[in-house]
């Protein structure tokens, strides 16, 4: 999405938002990315709608590469029609589009991801919202990570770590100065 390091943040939460609410995890969400986010960057859809997308198609069992060349391609074709993205979904829904008209809408190959974008228009819409509220979301998964046993652990493990590293600073140099040599 060529965003500034300034957004850093926003794109972990929206993230971690979406790895909570959708089946997309960091190895398919990435492989989608590198496909998508130019072309929805240019389009004007944003890092949240896009992630929201890809999310719905997910859910379908559309991910990866897959997710995100489709969804390239339903960005290409459907660019400069009224509305936003989502909006000509929800016409699409309305209208009853079948199989056919996805296919002439944005071709054989993305039709399926257009069929069940527009089937799952209104979840694209309340995931978009929810991921443009998702602020905090990547410290509120952190924070119930580290609440786990896991996290107890991990945290007791750097513990056990800093203390043996402290107990050396303190005992190499007083055993050095004891010795009998």
């Amino acid at each position: 999405f060529n965003l500034d390091a300034s957004e850093a943040s926003r794109v972990t939460d929206v993230m971690a938002a979406s790895f909570n609410d959708t089946p997309l995890a960091i190895d398919n969400f990435t492989d989608s990315m590198k496909h998508v986010a130019p072309i929805a960057r240019a389009a004007g859809v944003t890092l949240e709608e896009t992630t929201a997308m890809l999310g719905v198609l997910a859910k379908s069992g559309i991910r990866g590469s897959q997710a995100g060349t489709a969804l390239r391609r339903i960005l290409q074709e459907m660019q400069g029609t009224s509305g936003t993205l989502t909006e000509r979904f929800a016409e699409l829904a309305a209208k009853g589009i079948g199989v056919e008209g996805a296919m002439d809408e944005v071709g054989r190959r993305a039709a399926t991801s257009l069929l069940v974008l527009t089937e799952g228009a209104g979840q694209v819409a309340t995931l978009t919202n929810e991921f443009a509220n998702a602020e905090g979301a990547a410290k509120s998964m952190a924070d119930t990570m580290n609440d786990t046993t896991k996290g107890s652990l991990k945290e007791m493990t750097s513990a056990l770590e800093a203390a043996g590293i402290a107990l050396g600073e303190v005992l190499i140099p007083f055993l050095a100065s004891a010795s009998v040599f």
